[in-house]
């Protein structure tokens, strides 16, 4: 039987021109806003990550400048008159063209602080037997000293404590001329920062380290300096408690391009910590990288404050500031006004910068403000205009032109109890 050809309104029909434009119009449309999203969601999270970077540089920058501030003074060295102190010293606001050291130093970032702290920080404080006439011996004996012994040994004669005497011969062993910060067992009583004596050292009793020191000549001008007769050495000092290697740390802006050199280049400032022999231009072990130790990126303030007990009162409570009791320390004995006038800080504020308002003032406490901005610019994004950091005031800025602006930015702030001071 010959099967009949199907009637041509049931054949089977294709897609239109129209149908096909339309079907293809919205797969275009899905797939664009599916590329949008996509997009969106890597340019956020590109600023995330930004952000975390920045956020983690201020807690690395906090943490580790944290660590030694809050140690200065460890050792027995006072603090002395701020800001040009002996456990702590800051260089407010520094002009352009400040290094942090000589001349070939690493330059400082403009308008930024320089804080240095000292202190035995690395190296215990070594205990002197002071009944042992043997212990402690100056040259001459008689009239104005120029060199020195100490016996520092490994078992402590009046209570046994055992002390680890390898910082010692490490320093002797490798001819550095540290600078070893002598303690009276007076209390309060002279006390001397002198120079270590290598060549006339002896480490050849493993238990009984005999350390020599000179009052002349190298370092010692710059030591000396750090003593309770400044400049020379205490003719009172005839005996010692403790001795221990002094340290010095310097933490600043270093002042960088992304091309080394190339101050046209784009700025790439960071946080750094310079060590040097104690009140000297010298990086420490005359290392150059000693200069520039840098802690993190991307930070381009570093601001420092200073709580001191001074006569500054809040007048409208008298003795300590309103609603708080004499008990209360860090608002009755290191007061705070809101306009940074006439109270306990220095340089918290323009017009409280006098060092003279702070003179003999203890040391409570410092405060640190580092500014950090992100990676790379974003263009979408526009942060508000820096106004003050502490006593650095951004009028006429750099950072507030419209490149400057694209950047995040965020500040953070540490108040460190200076325990022993």
């Amino acid at each position: 039987m010959i099967q009949s050809p199907p009637a041509s309104g049931a054949r089977q029909r294709g897609f239109t021109l129209i149908e096909v434009t339309v079907s293809l119009t919205v797969t275009v449309i899905v797939l664009l806003g599916v590329l949008a999203l996509f997009d969106f969601s890597n340019k956020l999270s590109r600023v995330q990550t930004n952000i975390s970077d920045m956020q983690q540089s201020l807690r690395v920058a906090q943490n580790d400048a944290v660590r030694l501030i809050r140690m200065a003074g460890i050792g027995d060295l006072p603090q002395g008159n701020l800001p040009d102190g002996t456990a702590v010293a800051v260089q407010n606001n520094v002009a352009d063209g400040t290094h942090v050291g000589p001349a070939d130093s690493p330059e400082v970032f403009p308008n930024s602080d320089v804080l240095t702290v000292r202190g035995v920080f690395s190296s215990p404080i070594y205990q002197v037997d002071k009944d042992d006439a043997t212990a402690f011996v100056l040259s001459p004996a008689v009239g104005a000293p120029t060199s020195g012994k100490i016996h520092v040994k490994s078992t402590t004669t009046e209570t046994h404590f055992t002390q680890d005497l390898s910082a010692l011969k490490e320093a002797i062993t490798k001819q550095r001329p540290e600078a070893l910060l002598l303690i009276s067992p007076i209390n309060p009583g002279p006390w001397a920062v002198v120079e270590l004596d290598p060549g006339n050292s002896d480490v050849s009793n493993p238990n009984d380290v005999v350390v020599a020191f000179k009052m002349t000549g190298g370092n010692t001008t710059d030591y000396l300096k750090f003593s309770s007769s400044p400049g020379t050495y205490p003719t009172d000092l005839t005996t010692v408690i403790s001795v221990g290697l002094l340290e010095e740390y310097r933490f600043y802006v270093r002042r960088e391009y992304a091309i080394s050199g190339d101050k046209s280049s784009a700025l790439t400032p960071k946080l750094s910590r310079a060590r040097v022999y104690p009140g000297t231009q010298k990086p420490w072990d005359d290392a150059a990288e000693n200069w520039h130790a840098d802690i993190a990126d991307n930070i381009f303030d570093f601001q420092v404050a200073l709580g001191l007990d001074t006569n500054a009162k809040d007048p409208a409570s008298g003795a300590c500031a309103e609603g708080t009791v004499a008990s209360d320390e860090i608002n009755c004995d290191v007061y705070e006004s809101a306009d940074g006038e006439n109270d306990d800080w220095m340089y918290n504020g323009e017009k409280n910068t006098d060092p003279a308002l702070f003179l003999n003032s203890r040391l409570y406490y410092v405060r640190i403000s580092t500014l950090a901005r992100t990676d790379r610019r974003d263009h979408d994004y526009e942060a508000p205009a820096l106004t003050r950091v502490e006593d650095n005031s951004y009028d006429g800025s750099p950072f507030n032109t419209t490149n400057e602006r694209m950047y995040r930015r965020r500040l953070l702030r540490t108040v460190i109890d200076m325990r022993n001071l």
